[in-house]
């Protein structure tokens, strides 16, 4: 918990600085503007270079926040995406390995990476891995549900039946459970 406190915080100083870097310039041009109002020789039109500096800056903040988030943040996002992804894959041959030599699938977490098992299974780091075993009825056999996701990431990943991996839908209320009974199992 103080440790997510500290984060936060230092992520807070961060864009505060980030934020005072940006607007640098409209924080001169008012300090200009209000020290041109408390001596005798006035200034005209510094009121409309404070005001002016300010449009630009703002015009620039957008440009830079969009670009932040439509381009640098969603590929972070899809590579943490496809982390887990990775790791569900791992999770079904692994999976499908132990049932080849015993007969039935195993049980795993929820656990967060890094981990490994004796059964080749590696969860990489900051992914939480869960997998459990049943009984399918339709088919009269053992099998698993594996599902994955990344603490940074956006998706829950499922496997399906033929061991694809696959995004579970956002609006689902038992998925949306899942995924918030992995992340408080793992913190």
């Amino acid at each position: 918990m103080l440790q997510e406190i500290v984060i936060y915080c230092v992520l807070a100083l961060v864009y505060f600085c980030l934020l005072i870097v940006i607007f640098s310039p409209s924080i001169y041009a008012v300090w200009l503007y209000i020290v041109s109002r408390r001596v005798k020789i006035r200034r005209a039109g510094a009121l409309r270079i404070a005001v002016t500096t300010f449009c630009i800056n703002a015009l620039l903040a957008y440009f830079v926040i969009h670009l932040a988030f439509d381009y640098f943040l969603t590929t972070k996002v899809a590579e943490k995406d496809a982390l887990a992804g990775q790791t569900l894959r791992n999770a079904v041959v692994s999976q499908e390995k132990f049932f080849q030599s015993h007969g039935r699938y195993y049980s795993v977490g929820p656990v967060r990476g890094p981990y490994q098992d004796g059964q080749g299974l590696t969860v990489d780091k900051d992914v939480i891995l869960f997998v459990e075993p049943h009984w399918d009825k339709a088919r009269g056999r053992e099998a698993f549900n594996a599902y994955a996701l990344h603490v940074w990431g956006k998706s829950l990943l499922t496997s399906s039946e033929d061991g694809k991996v696959i995004a579970a839908p956002d609006e689902s209320e038992y998925f949306d459970r899942l995924r918030k009974k992995m992340i408080l199992s793992v913190k």
